[in-house]
């Protein structure tokens, strides 16, 4: 028993009724205190095993050369589907990126430019400059959000970030550790990696539709990796959105840190010299 308890029995004894009626308080809560003391224990387990899980998988990925990224360059094929099959339309691309927040897509062997910084995005042709639609913005800044350098960079890391260690899963035959994440903002990821290899199999996020409150659920999946300057690259990552396959990436070549023109992301100046 203890000190607490012994105190409290010493003073009711000394009270007959007082002391039946704290014997049985005693008896009612002390299952619930260590209940809820088992219950701590298990979330401070999970939060750990969670944390140790995520740390492996950012040293899977290359440690401090993965995360010390800032530019990088992906050269890729892209296929397009509709509903969850296959258009047919392949095309190539090149992406060059700069973090924070600027992206350059150029298709069509470089006709076509779409360009994003910061909230904005434009599309580039030899038409000129435009605004690209509002709702692929919002889907660009959301994927950025939500991405995994964002998760892995400052959420894993941010004390205020509650970690839920949620077992084992198999994802495409893999068997998956699967670990979710919800910030200070209450932003939730659920990140799965694989056991073995601790590489990032699967990233997924729930959002809701502005203009509909729909619930929707946007997943990207990463395979066959390689190894770029030591940092380890998914060749192929597959998007779907509830459920459904929306855009497959094949990158055929990858460069890290590189240095890009100053203009590279200044639409005026793609206008300017798209040829």
């Amino acid at each position: 028993m203890s000190t607490a308890a012994r105190s409290w029995w010493g003073r009711s004894s000394r009270h007959p009724r007082l002391g039946l009626a704290g014997a049985a308080m005693v008896c009612l809560l002390w299952p619930s205190l260590l209940v809820g003391q088992a219950t701590d224990a298990a979330a401070a387990a999970g939060q750990q095993k969670a944390r140790a899980a995520l740390a492996a998988t950012i040293q899977a990925l290359g440690g401090q050369a993965w995360l010390n990224i800032h530019t990088s360059r992906d050269h890729v094929r892209m296929a397009a589907f509709f509903q969850g099959n296959p258009t047919g339309e392949v095309a190539d691309a090149v992406i060059s990126r700069e973090l924070p927040g600027k992206e350059r897509i150029e298709s069509d062997k470089a006709k076509v430019v779409q360009i994003f910084s910061g909230s904005s995005g434009w599309e580039i042709t030899y038409k000129g400059k435009k605004g690209l639609p509002a709702e692929q913005v919002d889907d660009h800044l959301r994927w950025e959000k939500y991405s995994l350098r964002m998760v892995l960079g400052q959420w894993a890391g941010d004390p205020a970030t509650a970690l839920l260690d949620e077992g084992t899963v198999q994802v495409e035959r893999h068997l998956a550790e699967k670990i979710t994440l919800m910030n200070a903002a209450n932003d939730a990821v659920t990140l799965e990696v694989d056991a073995a290899s601790h590489l990032p199999l699967r990233l997924s996020f729930a959002w809701r539709d502005r203009r509909f409150h729909d619930k929707n659920i946007d997943a990207v999946e990463y395979d066959s990796y390689h190894r770029i300057g030591g940092i380890a690259t998914p060749f192929t990552v597959t998007r779907t959105h509830n459920g459904e396959i929306v855009l497959q990436e094949f990158l055929l070549r990858a460069e890290y840190n590189i240095a890009l023109p100053k203009n590279l992301f200044d639409p005026d100046y793609a206008a300017a010299h798209l040829k």
